[in-house]
């Protein structure tokens, strides 16, 4: 199931792709964005993976490309590892 990039809410119209200016019911932003991209590569590179597509300068603001497929990805799956585990990483790397 797709979630919006920003809140992570649920996109739960079953039309797809969403329509060029159709809005999150929880935050506002914009549906058809790249951010909500499948082909975007996420923040901080932020780009297109598909060569040769047209620029878009807002990619969290509403577009008008062709390529665009919304995501389906879980809205964990670019969570951030807690201080803990990165800590333990560390510890285990210079153990002797």
């Amino acid at each position: 199931m797709p979630y919006c990039w920003k809140c992570r809410s649920p996109y739960t119209l079953m039309k797809k792709p969403p329509e060029f200016h159709e809005m999150c019911d929880s935050c506002n932003n914009y549906w058809h964005s790249c951010c909500n991209c499948a082909r975007f590569t996420g923040y901080p590179t932020a780009r297109c993976t598909i060569p040769n597509v047209e620029e878009v300068h807002d990619r969290e603001g509403a577009n008008f490309c062709d390529e665009f497929s919304l995501s389906d990805k879980s809205p964990d799956s670019d969570a951030k590892p807690d201080g803990t585990e990165v800590r333990k990483k560390w510890d285990d790397l210079f153990k002797n």
